[in-house]
């Protein structure tokens, strides 16, 4: 069992660490099946890599909703099947030195939180905006 508490508390990591200061919403053309140790999409778009801010929100205390928007005119000639959300996280060394002697965030590492792969959608035209919701709930 985790706490209540506790779900309200990574909730809030989560939004922090993934949302508008650090995150990012990457989409990319690679349909296949997840896997837990990947680190990035299995083929992003890269006129689209870091290219839109996310926005987070928390519906409760233990949900959060990550979006962000896509413009067609890069999407363009593209037909996306997978969405990823990344965040600029302390490396593994320097979270045991935030754990010691404070809370100095550097240096830090793209993380990927997680990988969502989809039916394709695409033939977007330039006036299209596509936006992507990701949705997580802390359990």
């Amino acid at each position: 069992m985790i706490t209540d508490t506790i779900k309200k508390k990574m909730a809030l990591f989560l939004r922090e660490m993934y949302g508008a200061t650090t995150g990012k919403m990457v989409v990319g053309t690679g349909g296949g099946s997840t896997n837990p140790l990947a680190t990035n999409l299995d083929v992003p778009i890269s006129t689209v890599a870091n290219g839109s801010t996310i926005t987070s929100t928390s519906q409760d205390s233990k949900v959060v909703e990550f979006k962000a928007s896509f413009n067609g005119s890069v999407l363009q000639g593209y037909t996306i099947r997978e969405m990823g959300v990344f965040g600029s996280l302390p490396t593994d060394a320097e979270m045991a030195l935030i754990e010691t002697s404070g809370y100095d965030f550097s240096p830090v590492e793209t993380v990927m939180l997680s990988r969502v792969n989809f039916d394709a959608i695409g033939n977007f035209s330039t006036s299209d905006t596509v936006e992507v919701i990701f949705t997580m709930e802390v359990e």
